[in-house]
């Protein structure tokens, strides 16, 4: 089944805000998260609609935290909301060649790690963009992002996915198209993957487990910068 963009770019938005505008009485910081079934939507709409999903998510946050937590910060997290819808669409085209779908063993492996990849960047996003705008540092934030993002992406999200990519609904996924020559490399992909990860693992390492801050450990943020460049790199 093929669904228009604009009726994609509806429907994520109007499921986005319905979900995000409920729970926000479920506060765990105040004026910055709750507790949010909502961080489901992001992965299935950028798999499924891509980039218009991905719009969809970051807008949506926005205009959901409208209703009760909307501040200058809000503006960072439509950037993490938009990353985490469009960045699994982006890695799902650079580890496979095949459609979006969890009919596998591997494939249901490969979308479980995307999310946890997926949830360190948000976290990242969120935390670090706080500390380098307002200066405010809160660890608590990046750890509540986090397992906010990757246990309803992979709770909730992926049966949701499997449902609509199921032989019975039978979805069409967005595919990533666009020529990306450096990735094109087998080399050079893997080792901007790999590092990626690697930057983000250590990043929830020195925040989520060791509690450092970038006051504390400098090094944090010459992590940050590296882990930048190659994230700028895997989506262009």
């Amino acid at each position: 089944m093929q669904i228009g963009k604009g009726k994609q770019f509806l429907i994520t938005l109007a499921a986005f805000l319905i979900l995000g505008i409920s729970f926000k009485v479920m506060v765990l910081v105040e004026g910055l998260t709750e507790v949010r079934p909502v961080n489901a939507i992001p992965p299935v709409a950028g798999l499924i609609c891509g980039p218009v999903g991905a719009a969809a998510c970051g807008i949506g946050n926005l205009l959901a935290d409208m209703a009760g937590t909307f501040s200058a910060s809000s503006a960072i997290g439509v950037i993490g909301n938009f990353l985490a819808a469009y960045l699994p669409y982006r890695l799902w085209s650079l580890f496979s060649d095949e459609e979006p779908n969890l009919h596998s063993g591997r494939n249901i492996a490969k979308y479980c790690m995307i999310s946890a990849i997926c949830a360190m960047t948000v976290s990242w996003i969120l935390t670090f963009g706080l500390y380098i705008l307002q200066g405010v540092w809160m660890e608590q934030i990046y750890v509540y992002v986090f397992f906010n993002n990757v246990g309803f992406s992979v709770g909730l999200g992926m049966p949701l996915f499997i449902i609509l990519t199921s032989d019975s609904i039978r979805i069409k996924c967005c595919r990533f198209t666009e020529k990306n020559y450096i990735l094109e490399q087998p080399v050079l992909r893997q080792a901007v993957c790999v590092g990626y990860a690697g930057f983000m693992l250590l990043l929830f390492a020195g925040v989520a487990i060791w509690r450092f801050s970038p006051a504390e450990a400098p090094w944090l943020l010459s992590v940050s910068a590296a882990a930048a460049a190659c994230l700028i790199v895997m989506l262009v």
